[in-house]
């Protein structure tokens, strides 16, 4: 795991824990807020009831209600109070004007009542007062009313009073409210998400130094190794010019006993130069860990650097009877601004594999265009061989270090590094890579390369 694995790793943590607390929040306030509605519609309702027990309590003492009473009421409880007798309403236009009209709104109470049977022009039969059970109706402009009518026996008379309340919206009453659950949710989630990024960074601590010490421990081995093997293959030089130069010995045994056999000189210099290889490897994956990797981007032709790249590789082909073939598009491919050493060192890669795995008689091609992406232009680079191919649950895990997918792919020649690098490297261009199926079997690996950095 290197330092942008444990970097993604934190983000993803990091969003999990926050979001997850998030929701936890978010419950909490909104089990507060339906509380808080529900003491809002309690007391809007017992307020209702306390008007009309006061209305009706004044109606049935005979106490006198002066206009100017009712108006008060009125326009502090935004509520239609509407008394008659014998069947005619008191001489009061009323004090607060609805959103609908107040006789409209007076005739739908009126006619909810009824359907209970409470008629204000018929006295009551079995009681002295008949009074409506709690009516809740809408207006024309879709506001909400509770509403009750209660018809009495006042002497020989027949007294009745509606009262319609306005039920105001409850986000107009909780509009204060709202406002500090919002504010404190928003509040909420930043806090959680900067301690969770915290909690998160303490938590990868550890892997972090330890990641830290691994890659310290790789860079320092690697260049305590390359000091015996640069003495070895110096050796294996020094005897092969002994060799060379010594004269030809009489016995087969003496020859064996003077010079070391060039087949055994060429074995050992071939697992120094792999070595070496491996060793280059592990110090440049050791210096993206570190981020010390530096890139000497300048303006690139690239026509001129897939060709070169198609030329040097083009012997080694032959010889292994393997057909290359590039293909570049008609018009010139723009200039890149890249470090065109570590393109190349991409292409090699890509190549060697290709070439390792590809069996004589078959072909590799090196295609490249560009094309329009997310309102940019990317140059693409394909490498495409007829070797066994990737199986799809290895797709992904090919550019993992010292990851080779199966025993077709298990050669002396490779370590497993090659596609790592060439992943780091092209990551630090703001590109991507990945692999595919080829059409024509074996495998497609696919570079973008961003113009946006030109």
């Amino acid at each position: 795991m290197n330092t942008s694995s444990i970097l993604t790793l934190r983000r993803r943590l990091t969003c999990l824990y926050a979001v997850t607390a998030s929701l936890i929040l978010t419950m909490v306030l909104a089990v507060l807020l339906l509380a808080r509605v529900r003491d809002v519609r309690r007391s809007q309702l017992d307020a209702f009831y306390s008007l009309w027990n006061s209305l009706q309590f004044r109606i049935q003492s005979d106490l006198s209600i002066s206009q100017s009473y009712l108006a008060q009421t009125e326009a502090a409880n935004s509520a239609v109070i509407h008394i008659e007798e014998n069947g005619s309403p008191l001489l009061y236009a009323g004090s607060w004007t609805p959103q609908t009209d107040r006789q409209e709104l007076i005739s739908r109470a009126k006619s909810l009542a009824e359907e209970e049977n409470v008629f204000t022009t018929a006295r009551p039969v079995s009681a002295s007062a008949i009074t409506s059970s709690l009516i809740a109706f809408q207006g024309d402009a879709g506001e909400r009313y509770y509403g009750r009518v209660t018809v009495l026996s006042h002497g020989k008379s027949i007294r009745s009073l509606c009262l319609i309340s306005y039920i105001p919206p409850v986000t107009a009453v909780l509009h204060e409210t709202l406002l500090q659950l919002f504010l404190l949710e928003f509040l909420g989630i930043a806090c959680l998400t900067v301690i969770s990024w915290r909690f998160v960074g303490w938590s990868l601590r550890p892997v972090a130094e330890s990641q830290k010490k691994q890659a310290e421990f790789i860079a320092a081995a690697s260049h305590e190794l390359r000091s015996p093997l640069a003495v070895l293959r110096s050796g294996i030089a020094a005897l092969r010019a002994a060799a060379a130069g010594s004269p030809n010995q009489g016995s087969s045994e003496e020859s064996a006993s003077g010079t070391v056999p060039a087949a055994i000189l060429d074995s050992f210099d071939s697992e120094c130069a792999r070595m070496s290889r491996l060793i280059d490897d592990m110090l440049l994956l050791a210096s993206a860990d570190a981020r010390t990797w530096q890139l000497r981007r300048i303006p690139t032709d690239m026509d001129t650097l897939l060709i070169e790249t198609y030329d040097t590789y083009l012997p080694l082909c032959r010889r292994k009877d393997i057909s290359l073939k590039l293909k570049l598009p008609e018009q010139p491919i723009p200039p890149l601004c890249a470090d065109g050493e570590r393109i190349r060192q991409v292409l090699a890669i890509l190549l060697d594999n290709a070439i390792t795995y590809t069996p004589a008689g078959r072909e590799i091609r090196i295609q490249a265009e560009t094309a329009s992406a997310r309102k940019s232009r990317v140059l693409i680079l394909r490498v495409t061989d007829q070797g066994p191919g990737i199986p799809d649950k290895d797709k992904e895990r090919i550019f993992d270090r010292f990851y080779r997918a199966d025993s077709a792919r298990s050669g002396k020649s490779h370590y497993g590094l090659g596609l790592s690098i060439a992943r780091e490297l092209v990551n630090l261009h703001g590109g991507s890579i990945e692999a595919a199926d080829a059409e024509t079997g074996g495998s497609c690996f696919t570079v973008r390369l961003p113009y946006h950095n030109i």
